[in-house]
């Protein structure tokens, strides 16, 4: 996406500077998620500049990693980074591998913007392997009956937009980015979507839930 290309120099800072230092905590839940299923080998979709990727493999040196994104320019960036891992240009919606080839996958901030979110959960699930487990990270929309979701929707509307443009010179991107949370999907939707695809799921809600964490288990 060449949306995220254009912000690729500047994403890490403005992810800790937006969330105020959080996103890390939160992607180190997932890794903790990750690591009680004893995974070989793990796919990292939407891996961006691969922070989830380090931080497995400080965790699990052992472990085999492969990163997926359609941003070229994050890529590129994740492999100055991270030097054992495997990144790869491509589309989560068609993941070219072969079935049942991963214990375990990992998605942080990525699932929001899949077009077809659906097809996408086919995917990982034809690409786990028995017993895999797939964790998504993601920021959720505010919910407005209560005063913090107020807050939230006032601080997505008017500072995300703001800040993450100064910082990083492009108001459209974070205007985007920001609009993207306001109209995502609900938690339960998420978890029925999830189900309906073959996943046993839990959910764990993250700072007020202004972010969630759904882990998603194969049943057979």
């Amino acid at each position: 996406m060449r949306l995220f290309d254009r912000i690729a120099e500047k994403y890490d800072l403005l992810n800790r500077i937006l969330s105020f230092g959080m996103d890390t905590k939160w992607r180190k839940r997932v890794v903790e998620l990750i690591l009680e299923v004893n995974p070989e080998k793990v796919l990292d979709l939407a891996t961006g500049t691969g922070d989830v990727a380090r931080l497995l493999k400080r965790k699990a040196p052992h472990l085999e990693i492969t990163g997926l994104d359609s941003s070229s320019k994050m890529l590129e960036i994740a492999e100055k980074r991270l030097k054992d891992g495997e990144f790869i240009v491509g589309d989560a919606h068609n993941l070219p591998f072969y079935d049942r080839s991963f214990d375990a996958i990992t998605v942080a901030f990525g699932f929001r913007n899949f077009s077809d979110r659906r097809r996408v959960l086919r995917e990982c699930r034809r690409v786990l392997k028995r017993k895999g487990r797939l964790v998504i990270l993601e920021l959720l929309p505010p919910n407005t009956k209560r005063f913090t979701g107020k807050i939230y929707s006032f601080y997505l509307k008017t500072w995300v937009p703001f800040v993450g443009g100064l910082f990083s010179g492009d108001f459209h991107a974070y205007r985007y980015l920001s609009t993207s949370v306001l109209n995502f999907l609900t938690p339960d939707q998420i978890v029925e979507m999830m189900k309906e695809e073959g996943f046993e799921v839990s959910f764990e809600p993250l700072f007020f839930s202004v972010a969630g964490i759904f882990i998603g288990d194969l049943i057979w």
